[in-house]
């Protein structure tokens, strides 16, 4: 009885163990927390933590974004004129990517720095 009582223990105890979760790669995974900026000057970024920001004709970006392995979907608050929700395929090549848009349009170029 004592014998089984302390497998019994010992296997609630190791069920009961967590790991840290193993974050999945996502499209966007290359460019997290990166400064992303276009001839013109717009600077976007796509943050670790679920948020989008940056400056865009001098007025902040705002916003947050889903991804999975291939695409990413954002959802932009400000400033109003792109303001909504879009999805793209980022393509990554360079130093650069451009968002592919499900509309059939792109993004303008970025590069990628630090």
């Amino acid at each position: 009885m004592k014998k089984f009582l302390a497998l019994s223990a010992l296997v609630l105890t190791v069920g009961c163990m967590s790991t840290a979760p193993t974050a999945t790669p996502t499209a966007v995974t290359p460019i997290l927390d990166k400064r992303l900026v276009t001839e013109s000057g717009t600077v976007f970024m796509i943050n670790s933590d679920g948020t989008m920001g940056g400056e865009w004709r001098g007025e902040a970006i705002a916003g947050t974004y889903t991804a999975t392995a291939t695409e990413i979907c954002s959802d932009l608050t400000a400033p109003a004129k792109i303001a909504g929700e879009r999805c793209s395929v980022p393509v990554i090549a360079n130093g650069t990517v451009i968002f592919n848009r499900r509309d059939g349009s792109q993004s303008p170029v970025y590069t990628i720095e630090g």
